[in-house]
């Protein structure tokens, strides 16, 4: 089995990233955790996720989507990026 941060859910000890409004941010992030509904727009970046470009629409409040991620871009909401 791997031993990668992701795999063990160590996202709390490399901490997390707030992002709300219309933002975006750069970085290495494990998770993506909508803490209100929130539109992911414009960039995603996924080195892990096949069809990336799907997941540009809304989610609501209490979705966390897993890969990972290196540019993250909402319109809209409030979101935690957890860095791994």
């Amino acid at each position: 089995m791997a031993s990668s941060r992701n795999n063990a859910l160590e996202f709390s000890s490399a901490g997390s990233i707030i992002l709300s409004g219309a933002a975006t941010s750069s970085g290495s992030f494990g998770a993506i955790q909508f803490l209100k509904d929130s539109t992911l727009s414009g960039t995603l970046t996924a080195t892990n996720v096949s069809g990336s470009a799907s997941l540009l629409t809304t989610f609501g409040a209490g979705t966390i989507i897993y890969g990972n991620f290196t540019t993250v871009q909402i319109s809209s909401g409030l979101v935690a990026l957890h860095r791994v």
